[in-house]
């Protein structure tokens, strides 16, 4: 599995998604080595955030998504957190920490991992820190824009 590749394609999603003036998230499900699903956010503030619509749009077209793994451009919101768990996924690889943002991107002050730790299935939950600065750059034009 290339994580750091899948996570470059999401990335490309979020700077597609600041294109469209949408928040810059990106996401993509990932079965094997095949994206079954890859998707931007919608306007800030909104809860159609790039996550969700990745998760939606693989169940829709396969079912329940074991054995797929999710990438994001940022942390998962604990919203598409549960979504992501709820659909079967039981990996999720993100570059951006919620640390490293301003927190009124996230609603609450809850930990995801402390949630994950909290679930009846286990969940694999990795920062690929390589990443992140070319993701935040993403993130720090749409705020100046």
């Amino acid at each position: 599995m290339n994580d750091k590749k899948f996570l470059k394609l999401a990335i490309e999603q979020s700077d597609l998604s600041i294109k469209q003036g949408l928040f810059p998230v990106g996401a993509l499900v990932v079965l094997g080595n095949e994206v079954i699903a890859s998707e931007t956010s919608d306007s800030y503030p909104g809860y159609n955030h790039a996550e969700c619509k990745a998760i939606d749009n693989a169940f829709q077209k396969i079912g329940k998504l074991t054995d797929a793994t999710l990438y994001a451009s940022m942390e998962p919101c604990l919203m598409c957190l549960a979504r992501t768990y709820w659909s079967g996924v039981r990996r999720i690889v993100y570059a951006i920490s919620r640390n490293s943002l301003s927190h009124k991107y996230y609603e609450g002050l809850q930990d995801n991992r402390k949630v994950i730790e909290g679930l009846n299935e286990s969940v694999e939950y990795l920062q690929i820190i390589d990443l992140e600065s070319e993701a935040l750059k993403i993130v720090w034009t749409w705020e100046e824009r």
